[in-house]
């Protein structure tokens, strides 16, 4: 008997902690809503929360749908059907002439998961997000993002504790009731036998089992994916200079993104199109751009074009005298102000030592986005055929000091993608209604449906068998 009733307290007690673990994620997990927010929202959505986008500002989106006919639930899942009877939605399709994706797939837990993410970043708090972060910061980032939760394992010891103690109390009572009645009285049962249970252990075994086995998958489904990673490059280029107060485009530097499945990392070639001329940068001086002279082989101070870059002949050391007499040129004013603020000789001797490494060799850029081999992604067919921003895989890179990736990457992100993203027919010859050359019309069907407006809200790349398994791994 006392087993039994040991049991029921011990179930009792497991789920008092579950519900306990649920009822402290009531109003939303911020952990969770930012995997979700960089997945589903940021596409659209500024990441500070207060700024508008493609979409507005999300801050205080919450109190903004409360006392609507529809709640803020309803419209993420199905913002189509919202629209059409509420005045406050019909306003922001107006305002930014689109109409959000549906998210049917997300649970009232991951939109709550959501908001809490938003309210957390509009108020100033979680972990700060620009490109500044080092791959340390990250690495303790991603630590205290799976941190162990100490409350509730706490909590959990104290009610074993309680149903060890009850079960003690509950064996005196049925001992109690044997002497009574004249019958043999079982030996008491100490802390210890009680939960050692069989019947306990097999349940504390099962519980084992089931929680290890989904944080094993869990952690196996994360394995090689590294969002957030930004690794200090051999170069301190500044892409919220060069990208964003610069305003160069993308794909001038990373070229490859129009022509080919690769993005590319541009060819110190392309550096020195405009640092034959800069030769002195805003933020880092001439310390970072002696790394890209020595490495392209240029002459800095060369006043012809015949000897602009070193024959190969020129040895090491002469480089460096050469380098050695164009930084004191450059810092000419300075070294002879005898400023201790400013550059001494010592600073030179510095930068030389720097820049020795990089004479003669290629720069040993370090790769930040690496999708696995069984994955096959086209960046010509996303930027030229789907006409896909790059901000849209890879963050505000505009803004990013040090690069990061910002997205996950994950083969969920991408489907997502696909079926929230619509394909854009509209002076798209890829995607004419029939194929040059061709008496097959692959598209006819959606360009006729579009023409007669049946279909307004135009057409997804799930449609046109953008989540067929042979288009990414064949």
């Amino acid at each position: 008997m006392i087993y039994n009733s040991l049991l029921n307290y011990l179930v009792i007690s497991l789920l008092c902690v579950m519900s306990f673990a649920q009822t402290g994620n009531a109003q939303g997990d911020p952990k969770k809503g930012k995997t979700l927010f960089l997945e589903k929202c940021a596409q659209c959505h500024n990441n500070d929360m207060k700024s508008k986008s493609t979409g507005p500002a999300l801050a205080g989106a919450r109190g903004r749908w409360e006392g609507q006919p529809n709640s803020i639930y309803e419209w993420i899942k199905s913002p189509v059907t919202v629209v059409a009877t509420n005045n406050y939605a019909k306003g922001l399709y107006a305002e930014y002439g689109s109409m959000m994706s549906s998210f049917p797939q997300l649970t009232d837990a991951d939109i709550d998961d959501i908001l809490a993410y938003v309210d957390e970043k509009a108020a100033g708090g979680g972990k700060k997000e620009d490109g500044g972060a080092t791959a340390q910061t990250v690495a303790t980032t991603k630590k205290e993002d799976t941190g162990f939760n100490y409350g509730l394992a706490a909590l959990f010891v104290v009610l074993i504790a309680a149903v060890a103690l009850l079960g003690r109390y509950v064996n005196s009572l049925s001992r109690l009731a044997q002497q009574r009645a004249g019958e043999a009285v079982e030996r008491p049962k100490s802390v210890m036998e009680i939960i050692l249970n069989p019947l306990v252990v097999k349940l504390l075994i099962f519980s084992l089992v089931i929680v290890g086995g989904y944080t094993t998958v869990n952690n196996a489904i994360g394995l090689s994916r590294q969002q957030g990673y930004a690794p200090e490059q051999p170069i301190k280029f500044s892409h919220a200079l060069h990208a964003g107060q610069q305003k160069i485009d993308c794909q001038y530097c990373h070229d490859g993104a129009r022509r080919s499945k690769h993005g590319s990392i541009p060819a110190v070639n392309t550096c020195m199109n405009c640092h034959a001329a800069v030769k002195k940068g805003p933020q880092y001086g001439t310390a970072e751009i002696l790394k890209i002279y020595a490495s392209a082989g240029f002459n800095p101070i060369a006043n012809d074009r015949a000897n602009y870059y070193f024959a190969d002949s020129v040895s090491k050391e002469q480089r460096l005298a050469t380098y050695k007499e164009f930084l004191e040129e450059t810092y000419k004013a300075e070294l002879e102000a005898a400023d201790t603020k400013g550059k001494t000789q010592a600073d030179i001797n510095r930068q030389l030592e720097t820049i020795v490494s990089f004479i003669g060799k290629p720069i040993e850029w370090i790769r930040i986005h690496n999708l696995p081999d069984h994955a096959y992604f086209n960046h010509q067919q996303h930027v030229i055929a789907g006409g896909v921003a790059c901000q849209s895989c890879h963050g505000e890179v505009e803004k990013m000091e040090v690069v990061k990736q910002h997205a996950p990457l994950s083969m969920g992100w991408c489907i997502n993608c696909h079926r929230q993203t619509k394909v854009k027919f509209d002076d798209n010859g890829y995607y004419a209604e029939k194929q040059a050359g061709s008496d097959y019309h692959s598209y006819e069907k959606y360009h006729k449906e579009i023409q007669d407006g049946k279909r307004k809200n135009g057409v997804t790349v799930e449609e046109i068998g953008g989540l067929e398994c042979q288009k990414c791994h064949y």
